[in-house]
């Protein structure tokens, strides 16, 4: 090997990942040194990335990664590192240099065969996303239209909805007479495991309040799920567990789609001021401290992660006092997701709010972990922020939430 080689090699293996990821124009995140994307070579959906401060890239697709710009470069580029020709043509990309005169290059037909390869194998995946998609958006319009006819075969809140009320009153959230959004059903089965030919099995079927999980033209994508036991204090909900396991399961279960979606409880969309918090009960509850006002509508997101969206991962921050062991036994701070939200996320990455309002309301709990909820609450308002718009956060007494203060206070 002449010494030019040995350079040329040795100049190669001083790039850095982030230096060799410029040149190869692959695409940087706007903030953080993770950056995850498309393999080039594989061409998997967010497959492949590189960390530019661990010096390392992965490709999960390929099950292959390293800690050097020219393996990177050779994955990508279908280079086969074993032979001089391919250690070469790496680094020669990693440099942006010509290789030296006395190394060997491939051949024209060996570069025009290779690049015919990755593009086969670029458009065959590209089909296989495709035909993955359909089947996915196939199986969510049918979860969905599962979730509406659940939510349109239950009887409005009401007359012949009574136990919805009950439950609700029960829960510290006054008397709701009628209800346009929340529904009762009689007798909803609760599935959970499999029988020994794979089928479900119902373990429970019983009176169940339904609430619809909406977009913003209104329409119900998903429902949520409450299953009721006015028999049970406090939660009135029943108690049910798995028979193998003895585990308690969730009486609240969501079908069809939450992304991007909220619980209408109370009001008119269209009003100017949005009132709402995760769960039914609690914006339930503040709805009726605050008597039901006509000019507010009542909302819930379902989760804390609905309502406030993914986080920066820049933002991320140390718990001041929670800890957890690491591999070693070492007790380390726990890392909570900061109070800025991801930036360039989807629009359904949250609950929708629409652009009309002008005030929103947001409830917290005070009986969640009171650090990452804070700091889910800041996120949720930072990302619902409109020129015009307020957006106050209002907590309830420190361990409770609305629906149990009120049940104590007896308002």
């Amino acid at each position: 090997m002449s010494e030019a080689i040995k350079l040329f090699i040795e100049d190669a293996r001083a790039v850095s990942i982030e230096e060799a990821a410029k040149i190869m124009r692959l695409t940087f995140k706007r903030t953080g040194v993770e950056h995850p994307q498309p393999c080039p070579h594989c061409f998997g959906t967010d497959t492949f990335s590189f960390n530019t401060k661990k010096e390392k890239w992965n490709c999960r697709a390929g099950g292959i990664g390293g800690n050097d710009a020219i393996g990177m470069a050779a994955h990508c580029e279908g280079l086969d590192l074993k032979s001089r020709e391919g250690l070469l043509e790496a680094c020669s990309i990693v440099l942006d240099q010509d290789i030296p005169d006395e190394g060997e290059r491939e051949s024209d037909e060996d570069r025009a065969a290779r690049k015919k390869r990755l593009e086969e194998r670029r458009l065959q995946n590209d089909a296989d996303a495709a035909a993955r998609a359909d089947s996915q958006a196939e199986f969510r319009e049918k979860e969905r239209a599962k979730a509406r006819g659940i939510y349109e075969a239950a009887a409005p809140v009401g007359r012949h909805g009574r136990p919805v009320a009950d439950y609700l009153e029960a829960r510290g959230c006054g008397q709701i007479g009628a209800a346009q959004w929340l529904r009762y059903a009689s007798d909803l089965p609760y599935w959970h495991g499999q029988d020994e030919r794979g089928r479900p099995l119902e373990l429970y079927s019983g009176p169940a309040m339904v609430a619809p999980f909406i977009g913003p033209d209104l329409v119900a994508i998903g429902c949520h799920i409450t299953w009721l036991d006015l028999k049970r204090p406090p939660k009135y909900r029943p108690q049910l567990s798995d028979s193998d396991t003895g585990e308690l399961l969730p009486t609240k279960k969501m079908r069809g789609s939450k992304k991007g979606g909220l619980i209408p409880l109370f009001g008119d969309p269209s009003v100017k001021r949005w009132v709402g918090g995760e769960g039914i009960e609690n914006g339930a509850a503040f709805a009726a401290w605050e008597g039901f006002r006509e000019d507010t509508f009542y909302f819930a997101a379902g989760d804390l992660g609905n309502l406030a969206g993914p986080a920066d991962p820049s933002s991320r921050f140390a718990h001041p006092t929670l800890k957890k062991p690491d591999a070693k036994g070492v007790a380390r701070p726990v890392t909570i997701a900061g109070p800025r939200p991801k930036p360039d996320q989807d629009g359904d990455d949250a609950m929708w709010v629409a652009d009309h309002v002008r005030e929103l309301v947001l409830l917290a709990d005070g009986d969640s972990e009171r650090v990452m909820t804070a700091a889910a609450m800041a996120r949720a308002r930072a990302r619902h922020a409109r020129p015009g718009r307020i957006i106050p956060i209002v907590w309830p007494r420190a361990g409770y939430d609305f629906s149990r203060m009120a049940v104590e206070t007896g308002e």
